[in-house]
């Protein structure tokens, strides 16, 4: 079983900000992969972390990352991010799959259930997407060639959810939480 986990955004462009937690996207999920991959080796996996290239448009650079994640030849793709809204009262943890992915809102279902009860947040569940809120293509569901989720943890903006989700990541329950889902589905297949 190989499981490739993959920090959301980059060094350089770190995503949506919490002003909660003080962090951004990348910089709070570095860590959390690192959690996660050394749970799936605990567990018996293959397990290794990806990122975007730095230093080149995001095209290119999403390009470049799912073709890795393609050489690697992953069971599963699990990339992390945190969700924010200008509506602070937005709370919840959702998993992305593509549309027509029936694997992939396996592991999205799993993966969202397991990560709601280790934050203590909504369950928001499976949701099916091609692109992003922005409208931009969510490269990493569409252009792998295995099944792939974005795990939106949390909404960093809901200062509740996000002391919720920095909690879990610290104590490990949330990694515990993903790889232990991730694991379970692909075993499962």
């Amino acid at each position: 079983m190989r499981i490739a986990v993959v920090i959301g955004h980059d060094e350089r462009r770190q995503g949506a900000y919490s002003l909660t937690l003080d962090v951004a996207e990348w910089a709070f999920n570095a860590p959390l992969a690192a959690g996660i991959v050394q749970d799936l080796e605990r567990r018996g996996a293959v397990a290794r972390i990806f990122e975007r290239p730095p230093g080149v448009g995001y095209s290119t650079a999403m390009s470049t990352l799912t073709a890795e994640v393609n050489q690697w030849s992953a069971d599963l793709v699990v990339s992390l991010h945190f969700n924010s809204m200008g509506d602070t009262s937005w709370a919840g943890c959702c998993v992305l799959h593509w549309p027509s992915s029936v694997r992939g809102n396996m592991a999205a279902a799993a993966i969202s259930e397991a990560v709601s009860g280790a934050v203590g947040n909504r369950n928001r569940g499976a949701v099916a997407q091609a692109d992003s809120w922005s409208g931009a293509p969510l490269y990493i569901l569409r252009d792998t060639s295995c099944p792939a989720v974005i795990v939106e943890s949390f909404f960093g903006s809901n200062p509740e959810d996000a002391t919720k989700g920095g909690a879990a990541r610290d104590s490990g329950a949330l990694a515990a939480a993903i790889a232990g889902a991730a694991y379970e589905v692909v075993t499962d297949w």
